[in-house]
């Protein structure tokens, strides 16, 4: 009868890999904001954020998920902030008006939501909000 040699490095690749598909087995949930991202009540009025609360020429991150935007003084805009890719977070524009997902460096464009790169297959779902009463609101 013959034997069944399994070399050492053999069998360590091969756990290793069971584990690597494992973890990429499952859809991560979007990542928790920074505190400086996350701010609105979502308290069913479809109030997101003091109007106050948005910069000019940037955005935040809600707790929930709506990135809204001021990219220019009065003018607001929404988008869902979870990465159309694997459901990341994404973070508010920098400077340049590029909004990424820090997972796998998907970029959109603020101006409108629009694919820039990356591995996400569209652009971000905008979310149309009005200012009501100094707060940024969902319409509809």
């Amino acid at each position: 009868m013959s034997e069944v040699v399994c070399p050492r490095r053999a069998l360590l690749a091969g756990a290793g890999l069971t584990m690597l598909l494992a973890a990429c087995g499952e859809n991560p949930p979007p990542t928790a904001p920074s505190p400086s991202q996350n701010t609105g009540s979502g308290n069913g009025d479809g109030s997101l954020v003091k109007a106050a609360d948005v910069p000019v020429g940037g955005g935040v991150v809600t707790a929930d998920n709506v990135l809204v935007l001021q990219l220019t003084a009065g003018t607001f805009t929404a988008f869902s902030a979870v990465c159309p890719h694997q459901n990341f977070r994404l973070s508010p524009p920098d400077p340049q008006g590029l909004i990424t997902c820090v997972a796998h460096q998907s970029h959109f464009k603020a101006a409108d939501g629009s694919r820039v790169d990356g591995p996400a297959p569209s652009g971000l779902s905008p979310i149309a909000v009005q200012v009501v009463d100094g707060r940024v609101r969902r319409v509809g």
